[in-house]
């Protein structure tokens, strides 16, 4: 049985991959219509698509400022037509709390296309896997630590009551 129980902590330590969350990868479609359409691909980094997810638009004139809320396609792809020159960000985010961010930079206004892609976000508000991956340790060996506790008192046997003075038994 003990065997079993240190097992458990055994094996997250030689997989600790299995206890990393899954990233966003974000890419750019540019240029596919021809009509200054611009497309953003959101994608786990487990290679599935982020079919289905909240988009959000923000504009280089008001960055703070949502301008267009919308879903990505069944296969990630989200598409939209700056229409002003500058620093777009676009993001998208799940209901499990992964979310993708990037900036993109429009060239000119009205149908000029997305020169490069300046920054890519990654799941978990930007968590570095390094960290979620210490804490994912941290978390299962908290709770090996909790149920070898509690399984120790069970097993712990208790002391034989003993005799007093007077005659009577007194559990310690």
């Amino acid at each position: 049985m003990t065997r079993r129980i240190l097992l458990a902590p055994g094996i997250a330590l030689l997989f600790p991959a299995i206890l990393a969350a899954h990233g966003v990868e974000v890419s750019v479609a540019t240029g596919t219509t021809g009509l200054g359409t611009e497309s953003v691909r959101f994608m786990y980094s487990t290679g599935e698509e982020m079919s289905f997810a909240l988009v959000r638009v923000y504009p280089p004139s008001k960055p703070d400022t949502e301008i267009v809320q919308s879903i990505t396609d069944r296969n990630g792809y989200y598409s939209f037509v700056p229409d002003e020159e500058g620093e777009w960000r676009i993001t998208a985010e799940d209901d499990m709390g992964h979310k993708g961010e990037i900036t993109l930079t429009a060239a000119g206004g009205g149908n000029a296309g997305v020169e490069n892609a300046v920054s890519a976000g990654s799941a978990s508000g930007g968590t570095p896997l390094a960290l979620r991956v210490i804490l994912g340790l941290s978390l299962i060996l908290n709770i090996f630590a909790v149920y070898s506790f509690i399984l120790g008192r069970r097993l712990r046997p208790r002391r034989p009551a003993k005799a007093s003075p007077q005659g009577g038994e007194h559990a310690y």
